[in-house]
């Protein structure tokens, strides 16, 4: 189990435009894979999320899919 807090949860999975707030990711962390309140804290259990959203195989596959690509050769 890896936990994140909501900042680093909320830099890891959305770029810096589309990133809500901490307030709106507080009110929202019950509906958040993952998402679990400690006391005054709040995490995301990163595995439980990329569980659910398969975030890292596909990843993966999109790396070693760009890594077969011989245009892109040296530059991956």
């Amino acid at each position: 189990m890896r936990l994140a807090s909501l900042a680093e949860f909320r830099r890891t999975v959305y770029t810096k435009d589309s990133a809500p707030s901490l307030a709106t990711l507080r009110s929202r962390v019950a509906s958040i894979p993952g998402g679990q309140r400690q006391g005054r804290r709040y995490y995301v259990d990163l595995d439980e999320f990329d569980r659910v959203y398969n975030v890292r195989a596909t990843l993966e596959d999109n790396r070693a899919k760009l890594e077969a690509d011989p245009l892109l050769e040296g530059l991956i």
